[in-house]
């Protein structure tokens, strides 16, 4: 019995050292298997190489708008509607807002009737006019006949003495009424100025834009009261912007008017245009030692005042390292690149990188001539990966 026992004990323990070799040899093949890298596939790799380069010059600056307006009241009144906003495009003529304009119609009114009362005037000065020449004519005639009779001796005195009296009254009756017209073509006149200078501050009520542009901002409110030069918005005339940029005093040398420029946007990233340098300063800052120049900028939607940018000049050439754009992955405030070893292990490496242009980037550390890298990452992180198809070389 007690043999059996030993026996039984013995199996026990057999089969409990068997089942904790069989855990230790699963939990082996799990470490070996979690240890194996990623495999990834679809990649190009690209070796970096020292290369002849444009050498640039960078010049930061921002934008400016070559004609903006400051569109102000030219009457007093209450701000009935706002039709724009900051940021808004608007057409020459375009409605911007409206002013209360009852007490600017209602001058509007009485100066018309004011007119009218005046075109009336000028009529009936003009009939007063006919009326006293065909008296006048008439009295001298007649003035003119007794004269000869009056040679004659064939009127008294007295008759001839009332006969001039009357072409005397006539004649100055014709004088006063061409006086009255006179006077009434200039009221007229006055009416007429008071009508259209009426009617013109009337439009002031309605405020329109005076170009196309963009609405940089509005300071006025619906209900709010103004009074004439109190500012509304101000409008920038659209497609019109330069970069304000600051070069370093060297650049005078490089740069002159019309040189061209590559411009780029922290706004717009991935994007560049094309400028010219239409203003240049003659001489550099004595206390700065940098000079300012106005580079004109394509007409873009994109493109806005205050931006900030990148003005790049080439002057000459030199040797860099220079990678695909593409390959360069930020994180945070570093930027880094993933380099492939000879066994197709991938690795991200921090790099400072230098310029920028036409898709590649200046390599500034980080990165060797000849080695290898991922040139379309994609956003994708592969760190610590390997390549499908590579193989290990031996040591």
């Amino acid at each position: 019995m007690r043999n059996r026992e030993r026996i039984a004990a013995k199996h026990a323990i057999a089969l409990a050292l068997s089942g904790s070799l069989l855990a230790a040899g699963c939990g082996s093949e799990k470490a070996v298997r979690s240890d194996t890298p990623e495999l990834i596939q679809g990649v190009r790799v690209e070796t970096a190489k020292l290369r002849s380069v444009p050498e640039m010059l960078e010049a930061p600056g921002t934008v400016v708008s070559m004609a903006t307006a400051e569109i102000a009241a030219r009457t007093t009144g209450t701000v009935l509607r706002v039709d724009a906003k900051e940021g808004d495009s608007v057409k020459q003529g375009q409605l911007l807002a409206q002013i209360d304009e009852q007490e600017l119609v209602a001058r509007k009114s009485a100066a018309q009737a004011g007119l009218e009362r005046a075109v009336a005037g000028v009529a009936e000065a003009t009939r007063g006019v006919a009326m006293a020449q065909a008296q006048a004519d008439i009295a001298k005639k007649t003035y003119e006949r007794y004269t000869y009779l009056q040679q004659q001796k064939s009127v008294s005195p007295q008759e001839f003495d009332e006969i001039g009296a009357k072409n005397l009254a006539a004649q100055a009756g014709f004088e006063q009424a061409q006086a009255r017209l006179q006077q009434a073509e200039a009221a007229k006149a006055q009416a007429e100025s008071d009508a259209r200078a009426a009617d013109e501050i009337a439009n002031y009520t309605r405020i329109r834009a005076p170009f196309d542009g963009n609405v940089v901002r509005r300071l006025v409110e619906p209900g709010t009261v103004v009074t004439p030069g109190t500012q509304l918005f101000v409008l920038e005339k659209a497609g019109m912007y330069q970069l304000d940029a600051t070069l370093p005093a060297e650049a005078l040398a490089a740069v002159k008017r019309g040189a061209s420029a590559e411009v780029r946007f922290d706004a717009l990233p991935g994007q560049s245009f094309s400028g010219k340098v239409v203003e240049m300063e003659a001489g550099a800052d004595a206390a700065t030692h940098t000079v300012s120049a106005r580079i004109a900028l394509p007409n873009d939607a994109n493109i806005r005042s205050g931006m900030f940018g990148r003005a790049a000049f080439q002057h000459g050439e030199k040797k860099a390292m220079i990678v695909e754009s593409d390959a360069v992955v930020e994180r945070g405030q570093l930027r880094g690149v993933f380099i492939v070893a000879g066994n197709g292990m991938t690795a991200w490496r921090v790099i400072t990188t230098g310029q920028r242009a036409g898709g590649m980037t200046e390599i500034l550390s980080g990165l060797e001539d000849g080695e290898t890298y991922i040139a379309d990452p994609h956003g994708r992180e592969l760190d610590g990966k390997r390549i499908a198809g590579s193989t290990e070389k031996p040591s």
